[in-house]
This record gives structure tokens, C-alpha cells and sequence, in this order.
């Protein structure tokens, strides 16, 4: 019993401290690395584009591929509706041409026996 009370405030506590529980990450791997330079930089470079964008450098990366997705299908629906414009005119014009011939066999004939009556 004592755990479970123990666990709930524990969570309640530190509920608002995630966010800065996840840029400790660089800070350890900097002491654990030795690099100390390199995590500074990450650390200030994911900060600063937090405050210009609003976002964290990963969410950044995932709405712009989101972005370069959406823009790829919406290309390919424009190209499948163009091909389908162009089959409906292709259809069309083979229908007139169908009814042109048609109208010329018909008409042919009298207009041929006309010009030979003249």
C-alpha cells in the first residue's frame, strides 16, 4: 500500500517535469562521452529551434515529410484526374468521328447522284 501512495505522488510531482527530463539526454551523454562540446551544441541547437518554430527539431522533421507526402499524392491525383480528362475527350472525339462517317456513308450516296444530275 505504502508503494502505490508512494507512485501516485511521485507521478503527480513530477508530472510537469518531462519536458525538461528530455533535454537532460544530451547532457548525459555529454559527461558519460566526454563530449561535452557536441551535447552543448545539440542542447542549444534543439532549444533555440524550439523557440523559433514551436516545435522540437523531430517534430520539424516529421511535418515536413508529412509535407512532402501530401504534396506527392496530391501530384499524383492531378495527373490521374488530367488522364481521365483526356480519355473523356479522346472518347468524345472518337464519338464524333464515328458520327461524321456515319453521316458522310449516308449522305454520299445522294450527293453523288446529284453532282451526276448536274
Amino acid at each position: 500500500m505504502k508503494k502505490i501512495v508512494f507512485l501516485v505522488v511521485v507521478i503527480l510531482f513530477l508530472n510537469g517535469c518531462f519536458q525538461m527530463v528530455a533535454y537532460t539526454g544530451p547532457v548525459i551523454t555529454g559527461v558519460t562521452g566526454g563530449n561535452i562540446t557536441h551535447s552543448a551544441l545539440s542542447y542549444g541547437l534543439s532549444y533555440s529551434v524550439k523557440k523559433a518554430t514551436g516545435k522540437t527539431p523531430i517534430e520539424q522533421v516529421i511535418s515536413l515529410t508529412k509535407e512532402k507526402q501530401e504534396k506527392a499524392i496530391n501530384k499524383k491525383k492531378q495527373v490521374i484526374a488530367r488522364n481521365k480528362e483526356k480519355k473523356a475527350k479522346a472518347r468524345k472525339i472518337g464519338l464524333l468521328s464515328n458520327l461524321l462517317s456515319q453521316h458522310l456513308e449516308t449522305v454520299a450516296p445522294v450527293l453523288s447522284v446529284k453532282n451526276k444530275e448536274e
